[in-house]
């Protein structure tokens, strides 16, 4: 399973319903869990119930919820029924009830809280709302993952990329509100990255705005480059991850490398002049995108890195060389995650 992939048990209740006609696969009512209890066996009536609590999740009924669950034996099933609420519950817009849920999770608890917290609508509340939501999973980066999801509702997508209010955010909000403001002012620049640079103290951007299920794009690609995983990282959008500069200048100049990525359009082209910069940190981020990007002169210019004196870049080299991965090979694309609701 990828680190951001769904556990096993997740899947299976997608498959399971096909081995018969005794499993439910439809909408069901609010008594539906108490007729789970009809079912011939404990395995079949362990699907029911948790099949129960995700459509009961979905129509947002948090007392059908805990009563299905608590039904299910502890163990896996009773991990996933937890997950199944939690991430519908949040999709519903039940937010503090979904991460509830998700706090029963088991070890699905990290996934669950990642699935809730970016399935989860606009919000509506101001951050420091979300922030305390994220309180019980200050183990798993919870809070930072809550503040990357508002400040994407913020932004992205609105057709308004103004910089005033990322540029006012105070610490630990910065990187994350400088992250969102820069996904909005590539996507309203067409992808031209000096436009929307100019854009960070000059006149906002404006455009047409994204309906929601069309906020999507690419993941961050998810190198497990030791040295590089050392550096200080925040959440991105969706579940990835991406470096933070050392001044607020360099972090813009990766924040506005990771929006291009996010445009599933963007191409090795414009990642290629930043391989250069002197700031390590946007070479690292640019270089994770060449790479991964088919590119006629892919292999030629990642060569000449070979012998580069950092070793995080040389690490990077050798891995892309060895998989070819601008040819697809030996890691898969960036992924999609869900839009806001």
């Amino acid at each position: 399973m990828s680190p951001r992939g769904r556990p096993v048990a997740a899947c299976l209740l997608i498959l399971l319903p096909a081995c018969g006609n005794e499993v439910r696969t439809g909408p069901v009512s609010p008594e539906a869990a108490q007729d789970c209890e009809q079912e011939p066996s404990a395995g079949l009536r362990t699907l029911c119930l948790v099949q129960v609590a995700a459509d009961r999740a979905r129509a947002g009924d948090e007392a059908e919820v805990a009563r299905a669950c608590a039904a299910v034996p502890e163990g896996t099933w009773f991990d996933e029924c937890h997950f199944r609420a939690g991430e519908e519950l949040a999709h519903a817009g039940r937010l503090a009830a979904g991460l509830s849920s998700c706090n029963q999770a088991g070890r699905f608890r990290s996934f669950c809280f990642t699935h809730a917290a970016w399935g989860a609508p606009p919000a509506a509340a101001p951050l420091a709302e979300w922030e305390a939501l994220g309180a019980p999973f200050a183990d798993l980066h919870g809070v930072e993952v809550l503040r990357a999801r508002w400040w994407f509702n913020h932004y992205y997508g609105t057709g308004l990329a103004d910089s005033a209010a990322a540029r006012a955010a105070l610490e630990p909000s910065r990187a994350a509100a400088r992250g969102a403001w820069a996904l909005e002012a590539v996507r309203l620049a067409g992808g031209d990255l000096d436009v929307a640079a100019a854009a960070w103290a000059g006149e906002p951007l404006r455009g047409e705005p994204l309906p929601p299920p069309e906020r999507v794009g690419r993941y961050d690609v998810p190198f497990a480059i030791p040295e590089e995983l050392a550096l200080p990282h925040v959440p991105g959008f969706g579940g990835s991850t991406r470096l933070v500069g050392e001044t607020d200048e360099e972090d813009l100049a990766i924040a506005l490398l990771e929006a291009a990525w996010f445009r599933e359009s963007a191409g090795a082209a414009t990642f290629a002049a930043a391989l250069d910069d002197p700031r390590p940190r946007v070479r690292y981020t640019a270089l994770r995108a060449f790479r991964t990007l088919p590119s006629e002169g892919a292999e030629a210019k990642l060569t000449s890195l070979a012998n580069d004196p950092d070793p995080i870049v040389r690490a990077h080299v050798e891995d892309a060389l060895k998989y070819r991965t601008w040819m697809g090979k030996g890691h898969p694309p960036g992924l999609r995650p869900k839009g806001a609701d």
